[in-house]
């Protein structure tokens, strides 16, 4: 548990600023399919008890939050269901030498469906199979620095391991990536450079053989300051991988950006580069009135399961529901990184595969809020395409039928305030994922829910949520009613 070592080591000195708060909530669920694995299942009564703790420090040298539950089902018809596993999610930053030397560090243990094809859906809190277990751990050094007046730089170096259930098949990944970045955007006023360098190695086991990939990107900007809203990029640099060759690739990089902020409520950034892989782009749009958000990006890029994982919220219930509870990242105020938690959370199509994939991502969305409500609306389309492996097959997964997979999802979802203490939340979310190879998989869902949550003490909350899912596939269907009564106490 990295974030809780991260609080330890400063225990002593920041014992009195630290929160530690006991919980335990209880719930009582009646579904119509009670298969976890998202296949057949009957109708079953599911009651669940778990006993948690949030440590949480948001002031000082230290940072972080951390929320461990131990949840533990049992089944009124199938006891040969019953499970009782740890959940955990968490995330620390330590400043170990001021304003010199930082310490990030991320944890998550999460059951949640990762194939985009099979199984329930992702945020579904029945996604309790073993072999679904996902592990994460990061730790990242970071050094910040200054060199003379103006140029800033900053040194950093991930580690990331994954471990998983042996439906997930990402058994035994570590990712480390050694990044570093060294800027002077007004060096010469109208003119500025930057220098930008990251180095990753990604490695996994497969049946006993170990095997590893490497790239390596490094760039310098040239800024050009037009204006105090206005500045221009120009980008040159070197690539390289292993991804499609034993011996490795080259290539030039060449590229443009810009960066607009007009007003003090809209920004627009966009980067274009022809790279080893074709034209990569980053392009993103945010902007906010009174009553609402509004966001718009896509992006062309190498990723991987690993680097995915690594940046989306671990889901245990609704989405709309997590991401608006004052106790999920309660250091995040800004609407618009609000908004980016929920585009994350209602995205959460990870693809279950060792493979490294050119993935192009388009997300919009707008978020509008009122004196008793708010209203939001995402979608999201990314477009998935396998790097050919010449060092051996690794553990496909969704890339097994197809080299190219697209996923397509839309969210609408509200909150409304029916008092001070009583909220409805409701949710439709319809997705789409296909394999665009002949002949390749489909899956269509379709996810609604709508619940009541009351405050029933200073510690203590109720709720009662029905939800209606459905998935239709080549493979095999799904569909679910399910109602839910929850209560929560926090001591």
């Amino acid at each position: 548990m990295l974030p809780a070592l991260v609080l330890a080591a400063a225990g002593s000195c920041f014992a009195q600023t630290v929160t530690v708060t006991p919980t335990f909530d209880t719930s009582l669920t009646w579904t119509d399919n009670a298969g976890s694995g998202g296949g057949g299942g009957a109708h079953d009564w599911i009651f669940e008890a778990a006993p948690g703790i949030t440590v949480a420090r948001e002031s000082g040298r230290l940072n972080g939050n951390l929320n461990a539950r131990l949840r533990n089902l049992a089944y009124a018809n199938d006891s040969d269901r019953n499970t009782s596993f740890l959940t955990l999610r968490g995330a620390g930053e330590f400043e170990a030498v001021e304003r010199l030397l930082f310490i990030d560090a991320s944890a998550g243990i999460t059951r949640s469906n990762l194939s985009v094809f099979t199984g329930r859906s992702a945020s579904d809190e029945l996604n309790v199979g073993k072999e679904s277990e996902t592990r994460i751990w990061s730790i990242t050094p970071r050094l910040e620095f200054q060199l003379g007046q103006q140029a800033r730089g900053t040194v950093s170096y991930l580690n990331r391991w994954i471990d998983s259930g042996s439906a997930a098949g990402l058994n035994d990944q570590y990712l480390q990536r050694l990044s570093a970045q060294l800027a002077d955007p007004t060096a010469l006023g109208r003119f500025g450079w930057g220098l930008d360098y990251v180095r990753s190695n990604s490695s996994w086991k497969e049946e006993d053989v170990s095997r590893d990939r490497n790239s390596e990107i490094g760039r310098a900007t040239l800024f050009i300051n037009l204006s105090r809203q206005l500045r221009l990029r120009a980008i040159a640099g070197r690539e390289s991988n292993d991804f499609q060759s034993r011996d490795g690739d080259s290539s030039s990089v060449y590229g443009a950006g810009v960066d607009w902020n007009p007003t003090e409520r809209t920004e627009l950034a966009a980067t274009v580069e022809d790279r080893i892989f074709g034209r990569g782009y980053d392009v993103s749009l945010s902007h906010r009135t009174r009553r609402a958000t509004w966001f718009a990006s896509a992006s062309r890029d190498i990723s991987s399961t690993a680097n995915t994982l690594g940046q989306v919220a671990f889901i245990e219930q609704d989405c709309f529901e997590l991401v608006t509870d004052p106790d999920f990242r309660p250091e995040v105020t800004d609407p618009i990184e609000r908004a980016g938690f929920l585009a994350e959370c209602l995205e959460f199509a990870t693809l279950r595969t060792n493979s490294d994939f050119v993935q192009r991502a388009l997300r919009a969305g707008v978020s509008v809020r009122g004196v008793r409500n708010v209203l939001s609306f995402s979608v999201v389309r990314t477009d998935r395409r396998r790097l050919s492996d010449l060092l051996g097959s690794p553990f496909l997964g969704d890339f097994t039928e197809s080299d190219r997979i697209r996923t397509t999802a839309a969210t609408l979802a509200l909150d409304h305030r029916l008092s001070g203490l009583s909220s409805l939340t409701a949710s439709l979310t319809r997705s789409n994922a296909e394999a665009l190879d002949a002949g390749g998989s489909e899956t269509r869902r379709l996810l609604a829910s709508i619940g009541v949550t009351t405050r029933l003490g200073p510690r203590t909350q109720g709720s009662l949520r029905y939800r209606y899912q459905r998935a239709d596939g080549r493979e095999r269907d799904f569909t679910e009613n399910a109602i839910t009564a929850s209560l929560g106490m926090r001591f």
